[in-house]
């Protein structure tokens, strides 16, 4: 459901649409729906409380920080149906350059002061150490120019018993979501450059992309002795491909066609637990909780 004022989802189809139709050969409009559409905030929701395993209700008057806002949908969301007190940081960067400006005309269309949007990077978040009760961000840290850094910050700010949960594409899997396109696992920038030409896309915008890995991701883990990890998305990778439980946002219905042939093959079972075992799941939904005392 889209609730933003029709001049707004133009000036986004515009813009941020445009941008990704020339990426993902997908219609601007969609795009823009998508980005928009207030059910995936619920879905990101429902997906951080049940990783979690608490109630929605408990988010009521926590301190939220999104690290990516985007064009603000999460904090609006957030804000008005969950009653937490949510702020955002949202940089200006190739291909979002208007983000920043656009998530202040989202939020004040909901009606939410737009000042909680902050322009700025999770590399230097603009608050004091454990201030946050949950730090989360969605299809962010791969755009980051140091996701690590931008991790050990999203710690620092996070209060002791606090939560993290990051979601980010793998680029050990088969898929890459940006150009909606097969993907080979484990390319480096210039394998990935010239694989994406074979498929007839510009791949200049992968230069931007720093290509995530489940073993890449938990070596920087593995050296933060003040977290515990909860999960790294494995049987929340499980769980949707046993019930086909993946949704039509951006180019996932394409993900969905291919599922639905492998399940009439009977083989959703076996292809799951391969994909778990090479490590090779998508996407990986890291959540970390903040060790108390340190």
């Amino acid at each position: 459901m889209v609730k933003v004022p029709d001049k707004i989802f133009q000036q986004v189809v515009d813009t941020f649409g445009q941008f990704f139709q020339k990426i993902a050969h997908l219609p601007a409009e969609k795009i823009a729906m998508d980005v928009l559409n207030e059910e995936k905030v619920h879905d990101q929701i429902k997906l951080l409380c049940d990783t979690l395993n608490i109630d929605v209700t408990a988010l009521k008057g926590k301190k939220i920080l999104e690290v990516g806002s985007g064009l603000g949908i999460f904090l609006a969301v957030t804000r008005r149906d969950y009653h937490a007190k949510t702020y955002g940081l949202e940089p200006s960067g190739e291909g979002f350059t208007s983000s920043h400006s656009i998530s202040k005309d989202v939020l004040r269309s909901y009606g939410i002061d737009s000042n909680i949007v902050l322009d700025a990077k999770g590399e230097q978040i603009p608050f004091e150490d454990n201030y946050f009760d949950i730090i989360f961000s969605s299809t962010v840290l791969e755009h980051t120019e140091n996701p690590q850094k931008v991790i050990t910050e999203a710690v620092r700010v996070l209060k002791p018993g606090g939560y993290l949960q990051f979601v980010f594409p793998n680029y050990g899997s088969f898929f890459e979501g940006h150009y909606a396109i097969f993907w080979i696992p484990y390319l480096n920038h210039r394998l990935a450059y010239f694989w994406i030409k074979l498929w007839g896309r510009n791949p200049e915008f992968m230069k931007t992309i720093q290509l995530l890995n489940y073993f890449k991701v938990k070596k920087w883990i593995s050296k933060m002795n003040q977290v515990k990890v909860i999960t790294f998305g494995e049987e929340i990778f499980r769980q949707r491909m046993l019930q086909l439980d993946i949704k039509d946002w951006a180019g996932l219905g394409k993900i969905k066609k291919w599922l639905q042939l492998v399940n009439k093959l009977k083989l959703i079972p076996l292809v799951t637990s391969l994909i778990i075992m090479i490590k090779s799941f998508e996407p990986i939904v890291l959540t970390l909780q903040k060790k108390v005392g340190r």
